[in-house]
């Protein structure tokens, strides 16, 4: 069961960096996470009718986890507004590992063994020195709104861990803390985006928005399930491998450079995964 729940977070790392590559180049971030909440809504709904309620200890995480997932879009798509897809993704994701390891071990009593606390040691520093230019410095005004993005992902990271444990049922646990977060996205985004005339004037960006929503939605839905059965500094540290496809989508698509650093850094993630793995 292990080594097939490993192949779902791997797949939804991959899912993770398409739809922030989506976000990262629209022109109309608000309107792409409006659109975003569509699908959300839709099967949210669809699995809080079908799905058992979660255990009542598990509310207050739901709702924590609600407004968790509010702050780091919002940190987000400031960071986006100025800095590289290929620079920004990788600092926002790479705080979490190390931050959600300290958090599982001290709310949830989680130790992981020696090699694979070293092992997440290695993804945090591999992600984060994706981000590095020439001289070993950060550009971009957007980088503390990364660190901000890192915060929020470690805590939503921990409470979703325990959350989806207490509530008995990792899916309708996920289920009602979207339909609770997407609602009110969905209306701020209509109310600012002029409500229907946006549906026709940027059809488009409706469209990588539902798609982006879609590709979240799965992604993060295979990541409760694996909290279910494995530690949740190890699957948070396996899932940042997203930035490993994030820098191949920046290089790709985005004429972002693949350099030498970079591949490093891109190896030094790989080893920390194994080293988790093992």
């Amino acid at each position: 069961m292990e080594p097939f729940v490993v192949l779902l977070v791997l797949f939804s790392a991959l899912l993770h960096a398409t739809w922030n590559a989506f976000l990262h180049l629209s022109e109309d971030r608000i309107w792409v996470l409006g659109m975003m909440a569509i699908p959300y809504v839709v099967i949210s709904a669809i699995g809080v009718i079908v799905l058992p309620m979660p255990a009542p200890a598990a509310w207050p995480f739901i709702f924590a986890s609600a407004l968790l997932e509010c702050g780091y879009l919002l940190a987000l798509i400031r960071a986006y507004r100025s800095g590289d897809f290929g620079q920004i993704y990788p600092i926002a994701r790479g705080l979490s590992p190390m931050l959600v390891f300290v958090g599982a071990l001290v709310f949830a009593n989680e130790a992981l063994k020696p090699l694979a606390a070293i092992g997440v040691a290695l993804v945090s520093l591999g992600i984060v020195s994706l981000a590095f230019r020439r001289g070993m410095r950060f550009s971009g005004e957007s980088v503390p709104f990364a660190l901000l993005t890192g915060l929020f992902i470690s805590t939503y990271s921990v409470v979703d861990g325990i959350g989806a444990r207490v509530a008995g049922n990792g899916l309708s646990y996920i289920m009602w803390v979207y339909l609770i977060w997407n609602i009110p996205q969905f209306l701020l985004a209509w109310h600012w985006r002029g409500g229907a005339k946006g549906l026709f004037i940027g059809r488009t960006v409706v469209l990588k928005g539902i798609t982006a929503g879609v590709l979240a939605l799965a992604a993060y839905c295979l990541i409760i399930e694996a909290y279910r059965y494995l530690p949740i500094a190890m699957v948070s540290a396996l899932r940042e491998l997203s930035s490993i496809f994030a820098v191949l989508i920046g290089w790709l698509f985005m004429r972002e450079k693949l350099t030498a650093r970079r591949i490093v850094a891109c190896a030094l993630v790989t080893l920390g995964a194994v080293l988790i793995r093992i």
